[in-house]
């Protein structure tokens, strides 16, 4: 098992997510804003299409081999955290 983390700046246009895996793997997302909501999915995401995390809220998606996540904010400068979780062969 392999395991990293990190943040990534969203604003008003889709971001990817820097994470991915040849393996299937586990993706927890969390929304570091302690005011707005962050909205993730899939490459053409928007505030009113992606999976809403509300302010400071977390969720862990199973993700397949190259799976890619993104996210989008109604503002610029929108702080959000991943941990990702490969698994072994």
């Amino acid at each position: 098992m392999s395991v990293s983390s990190g943040k990534v700046t969203v604003g008003t246009a889709a971001t990817e997510i820097p994470v991915t895996s040849n393996m299937p793997w586990t993706l927890e997302v969390k929304n570091d804003d302690n005011t707005d909501a962050v909205y993730v999915g899939g490459a053409a995401v928007t505030t009113a299409t992606g999976l809403r995390l509300s302010k400071e809220e977390r969720v862990e998606l199973p993700m397949g081999p190259l799976d890619r996540l993104y996210a989008v904010s109604t503002k610029a400068g929108h702080s959000v955290s991943y941990v990702a979780v490969r698994k072994a062969v």
